[in-house]
């Protein structure tokens, strides 16, 4: 895969992390607000049904006599002499007769009676929280009847008293840790009309998102409205620290990504310049490399005076010599094709044609024996780019050769063309290759390992090389092989 277009997935898949993780942290956050508030606005409607009893209570001790008591209700009220007031309800509730469809009282023998006593010294505390306590664990389900019973008792010789009931209501806020501003408002449930309760609460501005509770005052039309300013702004508060952590941990992410591409930055220029270098330094091997071969050629073939040990070491520098300049242009192949101004120029190549005078070369440039069977058509034909097409055969035959351990080497080269894909396969009787490495082989600078044995040299670029070609003509190259049953290799083109 090209250096450039690794960098760019690398960055996409980095700044895709990092909105991934934004979201997913925002989405999480914005679930603990809904929450955060739900439960702040179960607390602040307790909190107004404590305000109220509170204020019944406390005017219980303004007002510490018995009431005439409601229909359906009766109420008692004494004090013995350790001054412990026992307040009573008695209430008939009424059932639904399943035969005739409608409700019906019950009798005075299933009337239920609710007892709360108070003692002198819980009325006369400041702080009605215990009391407050104690009364909701005894009133359970009951409590909207004795709410009511309450409330009609005491409204009908006591008015309420708002301004004690704002006061209240400003002290439960204050437990919750709710400083923002609010506006309290007594509102008839049969035309609307809202009377303020706060008298600074008319100078603030409410704006129609602002939350709004309601909380009815029992026996009669009439309800408390309580409307926050900025309600975020509570959540907010509880939840500073999680989104100071969770700011910081993101943007931890992104400095730590940020350093990552600024590394990787820095290790492809580093790159970058070794692969110039080498480019370069290869380049230039070339000119001393082809006036060695040269003058090794003219001594052979145009100096009789020299002896045969002479020829023989002289055949020898001339083999190493094309061994090397082999390397050299295989490299600068590789450096070629890698180079973002890299092009591929397609055309029609007879491949029968072409293949004559490369299978000739590689014979002359091995002592094996070889025999190779060419199966192809004389009108067989590839769209491919005719000098990278001669590369990759000459590569295949060349690793066939160097790889058989039989003589003499056979190597077959057959073709195949249909609608769907023309293919061109090389076929050996050499050592075969393991299902393990064949998974591996196409890799850059990857050799199938023979232990100590170093008898074929090799660089493992040849193959790499093939694969990436493959790739830029949109084909594939596949293998298979057997260990002792030698391989086919095929390149496999689009027709």
């Amino acid at each position: 895969m090209n250096t450039r277009l690794q960098f760019k997935i690398i960055g996409t898949l980095i700044i895709c992390s990092i909105v991934g993780v934004t979201i997913l942290q925002g989405y999480w956050l914005k679930g603990l607000y809904d929450t955060t508030w739900q439960q702040t606005e179960r607390t602040i409607e307790e909190g107004m049904r404590r305000a109220d009893y509170t204020e019944l209570f406390l005017r219980m001790k303004d007002e510490k006599r018995a009431l005439e008591q409601p229909a359906g209700f009766a109420s008692n009220q004494t004090e013995d002499e350790n001054g412990t007031y026992s307040y009573s309800w008695t209430f008939h509730y009424s059932v639904f007769d399943q035969l005739t469809g409608h409700k019906k009282d019950t009798n005075p023998d299933e009337s239920t009676t609710v007892r709360i006593v108070i003692t002198e010294e819980e009325i006369e505390s400041p702080d009605m929280t215990e009391t407050v306590e104690e009364y909701f664990q005894v009133i359970g389900q009951l409590e909207k009847f004795i709410l009511l019973a309450m409330h009609q008792d005491l409204d009908t010789v006591l008015p309420v008293n708002y301004a004690r009931y704002d006061s209240l209501i400003c002290q439960e806020l204050k437990k919750l840790t709710i400083t923002t501003p609010y506006l309290l408002e007594l509102v008839s449930a049969t035309d609307g009309h809202a009377i303020p309760l706060t008298t600074w609460g008319e100078t603030i501005q409410f704006t129609k998102g602002s939350p709004v509770f309601e909380y009815p005052i029992m026996g009669s039309d009439q309800f408390y409205r309580l409307t926050l300013k900025a309600p975020y702004r509570i959540i907010l508060k509880k939840m500073a620290g999680l989104l100071i952590s969770s700011f910081l941990l993101i943007l931890l992410v992104i400095i730590a990504f940020i350093y990552l591409l600024c590394t990787i930055l820095q290790q492809k220029s580093m790159e970058e310049m070794k692969t110039d270098f080498t480019n370069n330094v290869t380049h230039e091997l070339k000119t001393p490399l082809a006036v060695a071969f040269a003058a090794a050629d003219s001594l052979l073939n145009y100096d009789g005076s020299i002896t045969d040990k002479q020829k023989k070491y002289l055949k020898i520098i001339q083999e190493q010599m094309n061994r090397l300049t082999g390397m050299v242009e295989q490299i600068l192949t590789l450096s070629v094709e890698n180079r973002a101004t890299f092009r591929l120029h397609p055309e029609e190549v007879n491949v029968a044609q072409l293949l004559p005078s490369l299978l000739e070369q590689q014979k002359l440039k091995t002592r094996k024996q070889v025999d190779i069977t060419c199966g192809l058509p004389p009108d067989f034909t590839i769209q491919a780019d005719k000098t990278h097409l001669y590369h990759m055969i000459s590569n295949l035959v060349e690793n066939a050769i160097k790889y058989g351990d039989k003589e003499p080497v056979e190597i077959e080269i057959t073709g195949r063309s249909d609608h769907k894909e023309t293919t061109l396969s090389v076929k050996d009787n050499g050592a075969g290759i393991s299902e393990h490495h064949q998974t591996h082989i196409f890799e850059k600078f990857y050799r199938v390992p023979q232990g100590n044995l170093h008898n074929v040299k090799g660089y493992g670029l040849g193959l790499y090389y093939i694969q990436d070609i493959m790739n830029k003509h949109q084909g594939k190259v596949t293998v298979k092989s057997r260990p002792g049953k030698g391989s086919v290799f095929t390149l496999h083109f689009r027709p």
